[in-house]
């Protein structure tokens, strides 16, 4: 069997988020399996996002020795925000989409596909081309339609989105990270139960297996200008799902004695206008610089020493797909306490750490608790102990594996073949495809010649 890996979601914005981190290591463990197996693996790479580029490369074949790296090309700029790129974005998806079925794959792997391309010039789809290529999906969640009145109101996002949809249900299979995420996807995607499997999803390996060093961990707080016994919060972004208002609310109701000794930190990037805008917030509802603390981005090696330096870690979040935040804090030794709500009691795993994250007052008598109560702290620590040691990206890899080695099977038993290269559409075929197509905006006489361009460049590097 030969598997394309589409390591797209490690060169994009999203590399800086738990979904670049978790495509990494799920991608990089089912990589290592299919090889073990006798599986060939192609991991396919844009030259469109050419930072880190390189060095990626360098990674891959480093942890997956035996791999074979594909760069496809595509027009720029093709991020689909801008309508002024709604030809080169449409164009940049079937230039992908022909690069892949040259190289006649059996099974094709996708770890992030529906938001991604809106704001940089990464590019997904399926069935653009017209080739039935089988397609694997990571599924993360469905929050733009679960929560549509906050991320999906009428316009441009809320179409592109519900087109890339159109393909995703075409999908040979669905690799969902909990199982909250796979029953999402079954009622809002109306897929059969055996098209989705729960592979679950992990920590990453910085997070795991380091030996605690008091010294080190004090040195890193202190230059991050902090000191043991604050409660932590690392949302992994500022959108409304992350809950940040009730948290700050929550957490202002808590008698000043408490604030004095164990300040409010959120760990993550900040863009512009956000810091500015929370600290507003929070200055609203009577917190100052020493009880409210943003650190901005701050990296993995500092996370872990955040997570440990803590008094426990709190997750208010209101929807998510998996919640590795949280996980990442148990296997570091954080107590936790945790939203009782989509996937996040999954990754807990314990009744007693949830609270409503709806409810100001059921935030706050949790956080007190866990303030004031030493006991429950080593209580919820032992239980991290145990409940992080339940997930592994091997035992999701292998799970990934098994499901994508079973479909490909039955697609065999009905007679599937990879579709012939030499049969596929040609460049001037392509363009034709695309003239046909109702689009916003046409193509220059620079974009064609970029196209043809590509187009030869594609075809050069799959047949290398």
């Amino acid at each position: 069997m030969r598997v394309v890996l589409d390591f797209q979601a490690c060169q994009s914005a999203s590399r800086y988020r738990g979904i670049g981190r978790g495509s990494w290591s799920l991608m990089i463990g089912m990589a290592k399996i299919l090889l073990d197996r006798d599986h060939e693996v192609i991991c396919l790479l844009s030259n469109g996002l050419e930072q880190g580029l390189e060095h990626l490369s360098a990674d891959i074949l480093e942890f997956a020795p035996g791999v074979r790296i594909v760069c496809f090309n595509v027009p720029s700029p093709c991020a689909a925000y801008d309508e002024c790129n709604a030809w080169r974005q449409m164009a940049a998806r079937m230039l992908r989409e022909q690069a892949i079925a040259c190289l006649e794959p059996d099974f094709v792997h996708i770890p992030a596909l529906l938001a991604d391309g809106w704001g940089d010039d990464a590019v997904g789809s399926i069935g653009e081309l017209g080739v039935y290529v089988p397609v694997s999906i990571t599924q993360h969640d469905l929050i733009p339609m679960a929560m549509s009145e906050l991320y999906m109101p009428p316009g441009r996002f809320h179409d592109y989105y519900m087109k890339k949809l159109e393909g995703v249900k075409s999908a040979a299979l669905f690799l969902a990270i909990s199982e909250y995420s796979r029953q999402e996807a079954i009622k809002l995607l109306e897929l059969h139960h055996g098209q989705i499997v729960n592979i679950s999803s992990a920590a990453g390996s910085v997070f795991l297996n380091q030996r605690h060093n008091e010294t080190i961990m004090l040195e890193a707080l202190k230059n991050l200008g902090l000191s043991p016994g604050f409660l932590l919060y690392v949302p992994g972004g500022f959108d409304p799902r992350k809950n940040m208002q009730r948290l700050l609310k929550s957490y202002a109701s808590l008698p000043s004695s408490l604030r004095d000794k164990h300040p409010l930190v959120v760990g993550s990037k900040l863009e512009i206008g956000i810091r500015e805008s929370l600290e507003t917030y929070a200055h609203g509802v009577g917190l100052d610089q020493t009880h409210f603390i943003l650190t901005g981005y701050v990296s993995d090696e500092d996370l872990v020493h955040l997570y440990r330096g803590c008094l426990a870690y709190v997750f208010p979040s209101l929807h998510e797909g998996f919640g590795l935040p949280v996980l990442e804090a148990m296997a570091c030794g954080a107590a936790v306490i945790a939203s009782n709500r989509t996937s996040i009691p999954e990754v807990v795993g314990l009744d007693d750490a949830l609270f409503d994250p709806y409810s100001e007052s059921s935030m706050a008598a949790k956080m007190r608790k866990v303030i004031e109560d030493p006991v429950f702290r080593q209580y919820l620590k032992k239980h991290a102990g145990v409940q992080s040691k339940k997930f592994s990206w091997g035992a999701s890899a292998k799970v990934a594996v098994d499901a994508i080695e079973d479909a490909h099977s039955q697609l065999k038993q009905r007679g599937w073949s990879p579709y012939p290269k030499e049969s596929l559409p040609s460049c001037d075929e392509m363009l034709e495809i695309l003239h046909r197509l109702d689009l916003s905006v046409m193509p220059d006489a620079n974009d064609l010649l970029t196209f043809r361009m590509c187009y030869q460049n594609n075809l050069k590097e799959v047949q290398a």
